[in-house]
């Protein structure tokens, strides 16, 4: 397997994450990248010039949470069940969906002032706000309950707002996640990802 990455992206560590808990990280080579670029390589793999990218022979998996599932089915982790599986996806898609507005505001941050729109800025950082108070961990305070894809996903979000967005305020909202990722940061995955 090899997997397209940037040390400093949300959804690759989330994925490089995944591995280390699920004991596969022996199993990938790393390709680093730098997307906004167009390398060739990355292209050959997916037109979408996006990052995470799996290759698995000839087959590229794209989109870190499709990624980790597949992670997840290799190392044999059994499917949850239907109330099981909805739980996780409700709590991935909500850590998702900080990481997504987490980079929106730093790609916007990012344009020539001229060209920054407000009301993007506003949307995003509204999405930040509402979603805060809602994530929640699968109930393990120590680590990512059995290589929980929510948590790590949550994990990895939360970490890229201190890393890129220190300015904003989750860790006062929310001081038992704050807790939460000081414990787990310390963990060997997160360590061995950090940008």
């Amino acid at each position: 397997m090899r997997l397209f990455y940037n040390a400093p992206s949300p959804y690759a560590r989330k994925v490089r994450v995944l591995a280390h808990e699920l004991g596969l990280a022996d199993q990938m080579t790393l390709v680093a990248v730098d997307p906004w670029r167009d390398p060739p390589e990355l292209l050959a793999a997916t037109p979408l010039a996006k990052i995470p990218a799996l290759v698995v022979g000839d087959t590229t998996l794209t989109e870190s949470t499709a990624i980790g599932e597949y992670l997840l089915r290799l190392a044999g982790r059994p499917a949850p069940d239907a109330d099981a599986a909805l739980d996780r996806a409700a709590r991935t898609g909500l850590a998702q969906g900080l990481i997504d507005a987490g980079f929106g505001l730093v790609v916007e941050s990012r344009r020539p002032p001229e060209t920054q729109w407000q009301g993007w800025f506003d949307r995003l950082r509204g999405a930040l706000d509402r979603t805060v108070p809602l994530v929640r961990i699968s109930g393990d305070p120590e680590g990512f309950g059995d290589a929980d894809l929510g948590d790590v996903t949550l994990a990895c979000a939360l970490a890229y707002l201190d890393f890129r967005l220190p300015d904003v305020p989750w860790r006062s909202a929310r001081p038992d996640l704050a807790g939460w990722l000081d414990r787990v940061s310390l963990r060997p995955s997160m360590v061995a990802t950090r940008a």
